[in-house]
């Protein structure tokens, strides 16, 4: 227990990466719906009043995907799914934005599973590469493996990328965790919880018990300069978002 509190405790006193103060911020959020059914009119009004330049909303029912469509202004709205997905038009992924977004797709690594994203977001800054997923809770030994797949292929994913990068989702993995800190280095990535304390994120219906597995993850050209949960809208996952701007 004191072992386990001293490396929570650490994940508590760490300092935020210094941002460049004249450097253009973009402000980035998701949200897993677990496939259950979400407030969308809740979710609309969310996003009408915090403005994110990109917002995910991962694993939606299908009816919710039309209410969110016909329930949100002022976002362009875009879906994927994954190669057999695409077949039937399943919608796994919904990607709202406010600034241009271009490439958005399915990651070709087919490690990830159905519900993962990549996109190129615009920036006066230049472009920022932004991959969202989530991952299978490792509940079994199979399905451990399945997560940890998941995240090896994030951490292919960052180095493929240029430094001005973002791997965000449900990672089904705290800090503190092996699986964590394996994605972090082998991504050469930095959390955006540096300096923000431990904001929890699953499950939403305890509390006491609930730990943070949603995740931004930031490569070394970006830091955050703000970073918070926000409300689950139905789902076990209360939603996150994060803003980031260059590194100094």
């Amino acid at each position: 227990m004191l072992l386990t509190g001293l490396t929570v405790l650490g994940t508590l006193t760490t300092d935020p990466s210094p941002a460049r103060p004249d450097g253009e911020r973009i402000s980035v959020g998701h949200l897993n719906a677990q496939s259950r059914s979400i407030d969308t009119a809740a979710l609309a009004a969310y996003l009408a009043r915090t403005q994110p330049d990109v917002f995910v909303v991962l694993d939606p029912l299908q009816p919710d995907v039309r209410a969110l469509r016909a329930a949100t202004t002022g976002f362009e709205i875009r879906t994927t799914g994954s190669r057999i997905d695409q077949v039937s038009n399943y919608v796994r992924t919904i990607v709202l934005s406010r600034v241009p977004v271009t490439d958005v797709r399915h990651p070709a690594d087919q490690s990830f599973g159905p519900s993962a994203v990549e996109m190129t977001i615009a920036s006066a800054d230049g472009p920022v590469a932004e991959l969202v997923f989530g991952t299978d809770s490792p509940t079994t030994p199979g399905r451990a493996h399945d997560r940890d797949r998941a995240l090896n292929a994030a951490a292919r994913w960052s180095r493929a990328h240029a430094a001005r990068r973002i791997v965000e989702g449900d990672f089904n993995a705290t800090p503190w965790s092996p699986a964590f800190e394996h994605l972090l280095d082998d991504g050469r990535l930095t959390s955006s919880l540096n300096g923000f304390g431990l904001q929890v994120s699953w499950p939403e219906s305890n509390v006491l018990l609930r730990i943070p597995i949603d995740h931004a993850l930031l490569g070394p050209a970006l830091a955050a300069t703000d970073r918070g949960t926000g409300p689950s809208f139905g789902s076990q996952h209360r939603s996150l978002h994060v803003t980031v701007a260059p590194a100094r």
